[in-house]
């Protein structure tokens, strides 16, 4: 599942989204990497998430210019290739292979960038989800002495079907803790994820959004980037 980055310092921020893998830079042009692929199917089946909506179309991934009115930023060449390759990692683990989509949002309430990130594609198995965000806790120490501990739940995946789930990695620095949440969703067609960053001018931890919270930003950003071809 995509990895995530929990480095800074901690602060609350109510309603905020949480944080996670990859760091969305501190670019202003409009626009970012993007590729569209259509689908074939639109029935895929697995997870907690059942057939994916409609019939004889499958889902596919765009990156509109704004989500939930933030707009689509440039990232820095490194932050996007940080997001790359943790892409690639999550969509090797799932068995899915085409064309990558790409967009980083500046959220300017929380101060944080959301990052969506996903394929288009087909043939794609969203019951390979279900043994992912099935698994039991993972207790890690990483290089630094921190300790990760990442949990694991299937999520509803909403109106447009398919399966999904969220990880959850509290990071324990010491006496300081962060949680960091990220939420992945498959059909048949398509496979995207969602998660968020702290710019990295303010370098702060935004917790207090795990799956129930980063659940439904999932279901209602599917909304707005998946759409039948």
């Amino acid at each position: 599942m995509p990895s995530q980055n929990t480095t800074g310092n901690t602060t609350a921020a109510n309603g905020a989204p949480s944080t996670a893998s990859g760091s969305g830079g501190q670019g202003t042009t409009a626009g970012t990497t993007t590729g569209i692929t259509n689908g074939s199917d639109g029935n895929g089946t697995g997870g907690n998430g059942g057939n994916s909506a409609g019939n004889g179309s499958g889902w596919v991934l765009s990156a509109p210019k704004s989500v939930f009115g933030f707009a689509q930023i440039q990232p820095q060449a490194a932050s996007l290739a940080k997001i790359q390759s943790g892409l690639a990692t999550t969509a090797g683990e799932l068995g899915v292979s085409g064309s990558q989509v790409i967009a980083v949002y500046d959220d300017p309430t929380h101060d944080v960038y959301v990052i969506f990130a996903g394929y288009n594609g087909s043939g794609f198995d969203p019951g390979k989800l279900k043994p992912v965000f099935s698994a039991g806790p993972k207790y890690t120490t990483d290089g630094t002495g921190d300790h990760l501990v990442e949990n694991h739940v299937l999520y509803d995946p909403g109106t447009h079907g398919g399966s999904a789930g969220c990880t959850s990695t509290m990071v324990q620095s010491g006496g300081l803790a962060a949680e960091s949440t990220a939420c992945v969703w498959m059909t048949a067609t398509t496979m995207g994820s969602v998660t968020y960053y702290p710019k990295p001018d303010q370098q702060k931890m935004v917790f207090g959004t795990g799956p129930e919270v980063m659940g439904k930003v999932m279901q209602q950003l599917r909304d707005q980037v998946e759409h039948k071809s």
